[in-house]
């Protein structure tokens, strides 16, 4: 079996070592390949096993980019960065934070762990031991020999060490044997089972994943001094760091950056309960190295007091002569100063005053706003969830009356709970953009055919309102591409066809086609939507846009108002005008064609 892994290891490396000295392989056709650098803490096989569903949620995320996963012990991954051989790592918070400082690198989300407590309290260290052994406190470790990963691991070792620093043993001079064993770390639980050293550092939770596993029994080693930590499913002999992080790197284009972000936050849970979340604060990592004087702050040990004091002591002796002539020009100085100080302290204590009622009222106005903004999104909600809600009604009701009739073929009940879902993920959507409308929000756009996406918004209303007659007229053989959020577009189509339908009603057409035409026109796309109904007034046409302005009894006036918006937000235009015979309303709006825009 070792013997296995140690040919499995070598090909993964290879395999690796190959991909990066060939950046022939790095795409091919229109696929760009992202390479992932993993703190391999397990071994070199355990990447692809324990990371494979991350590689595999992004490529379905981002299908254009083929994503890899590369093993490194850490000196390896840090070097892989240096050289820019990996876009993105995966790794222990202490050696993302020492990256981040010599490399650039930067956090975009964090593992969330079923054994966590939190994203924020998840990694520490583990002090096993034989569970006969007669060691009761991290103190009684003095004299013992003791088993680390590395001087750099972070749980494997600094975090461990931080706490015997406080509990009074030093692990660089007190110890009678330090000895780093390297990844993976397994060996170390192994090794002091055997009885090859009297103790080992590991990583939090891994002696309970191993007995888990069952690689090891469960009454063979306990951990030395735990602490008792509330909800922890494991026992820890240190206090808990955040979690491991997901980083970009100085090189990393930024969109890819993004994309990758936005596809970690939406993974769902694996089966076994692990999914990312928002990046934590890494800052009591950055404390735990300033403590122990290692990574970004190694540079403490060069400046001891007795140090300094052998090599510069000329240099201070000057330096406490200027201090005195310093000390006693202060001296002379402040008396001058507490004249004036006390003058200006008054002045300053009216200037405070004045500006905390300013923020008071600043928090007044934000609070008015705030208050405003939830008000409009509340109405919009309601207006714009009517249509998928009366689609989901429509679809439910066919299915109650054919499953009484005893019609119970197959396709059409799976065809209307098919459309059902649509409708409720559409619901949700539509939360999403109105949300996003009212905070002002860049909505995501990508390259969509227009007349698809205005087929499909025809076909929706179409089903969710048979008495209706629309004449699809697409005019194009061609696909008609921009650069929009199709279910915006669906949106305001389903808008525009909503209220056309609702004004013949009105004037008592309801029988008579809408007409939707589309013209591709130089550089821009324009969609018009004709109807047979009560038309407006002329004075109505200067606020058909405004929100809440309606000649529907039971309208919002919000329909045309975020329509317009979405169209503009897409640099498009939307308008509306009086039919040549004053019988109905021709409404119609242009998108750029995906050609401009690129241009642009």
């Amino acid at each position: 079996m070792f013997l296995l892994r140690q040919i499995f290891r070598i090909g993964a490396l290879l395999m690796g070592l190959g991909l990066l000295l060939h950046p022939s392989l790095a795409g091919t056709g229109n696929t760009v390949t992202v390479r992932i650098g993993v703190l391999a803490y397990k071994g070199a096989e355990a990447v692809q096993e324990d990371w494979s569903h991350v590689r595999d949620w992004l490529e379905a995320g981002i299908p254009d980019h083929r994503f890899i996963l590369l093993g490194f012990d850490q000196a390896g991954l840090t070097r892989a960065v240096q050289e820019h051989s990996v876009d993105f790592v995966i790794t222990n918070s202490g050696h993302y934070v020492a990256l981040e400082n010599s490399d650039g690198a930067s956090r975009i989300a964090t593992i969330e762990s079923p054994w966590a407590l939190s994203p924020r309290q998840s990694i520490g260290s583990a002090i096993v031991v034989r569970k006969d052994a007669r060691l009761h406190t991290l103190a009684d470790l003095a004299g013992k020999h003791v088993l680390a990963v590395g001087p750099e691991a972070f749980g494997g070792y600094q975090i461990a060490a931080r706490e015997l620093l406080q509990a009074g043993v030093d692990p660089e001079h007190d110890l009678a044997s330090l000895q780093f064993t390297g990844f993976p770390v397994q060996k170390i639980v192994h090794a002091v089972r055997a009885g090859r050293a009297d103790a080992g550092i590991i990583r939090t939770c891994l002696l309970e994943q191993m007995i888990s596993s069952g690689e090891i029994g469960a009454g063979e080693l306990r951990v030395l001094a735990p602490i008792d930590t509330r909800g922890f499913r494991c026992q820890t002999s240190s206090r808990l760091y955040p979690d491991w992080p997901f980083a970009a790197l100085r090189h990393t284009p930024m969109e890819l950056s993004k994309r990758v972000a936005m596809a970690l936050l939406a993974m769902p849970r694996t089966a076994d309960g692990y999914s990312w979340t928002i990046p934590s604060d890494y800052q009591v990592v950055g404390e735990l190295f300033r403590e122990l004087r290692i990574g970004p702050y190694a540079y403490l040990r060069l400046w001891t007091f007795e140090g300094v004091l052998r090599r510069y002591w000329g240099w201070m002796l000057l330096i406490l002569a200027l201090l005195v002539v310093w000390a006693v020009h202060t001296v002379r100085v402040e008396h001058l100063v507490s004249q004036r100080t006390r003058a200006l302290r008054d002045a300053q204590e009216e200037q405070r005053r004045m500006a905390e009622e300013a923020r008071m009222r600043q928090a007044t106005l934000d609070h008015t706003a705030r208050l405003a903004i939830l008000g409009e999104m509340a109405s919009a909600i309601a207006h714009e969830l009517n249509q998928p809600l009366a689609a989901i009604r429509n679809f439910a009701r066919g299915i109650q009356r054919r499953i009484a009739a005893g019609r119970l073929e197959p396709a059409p009940l799976l065809e209307g709970s098919g459309e059902i879902v649509a409708q409720s993920e559409r619901a949700a959507s539509i939360i999403r953009n109105i949300r996003a409308f009212a905070q002002k929000r860049t909505a995501e756009q990508k390259s969509v055919d227009l007349i698809a996406v205005l087929g499909e918004a025809i076909a929706l209303f179409t089903g969710a309102h048979p008495q209706a007659r629309v004449i699809w007229q697409p005019g194009a053989a061609q696909p008609a591409r921009v650069m929009a959020d199709p279910v915006k577009i669906q949106q305001v189509m389903l808008n525009l066809l909503k209220n056309a339908l609702d004004a013949q009603q009105t004037a008592g057409h309801a029988q008579e086609p809408i007409e939707v035409r589309f013209r591709a026109e130089a550089g821009s796309c324009l969609v018009t939507v004709r109807d047979s109904g009560c038309g407006l007034e002329p004075e109505q046409f200067a606020h058909l846009f405004e929100p809440f302005f309606t000649t529907k009894a039971e309208g919002l006036g919000l329909g045309l108002s975020l329509s317009k918006g979405i169209i503009e937000s897409l640099g498009g235009t939307l308008s509306a005008a009086a039919n040549d015979d004053n019988a109905g309303l021709t409404v119609w709006f242009s998108l750029p064609r995906e050609e401009l825009q690129g241009g642009i």
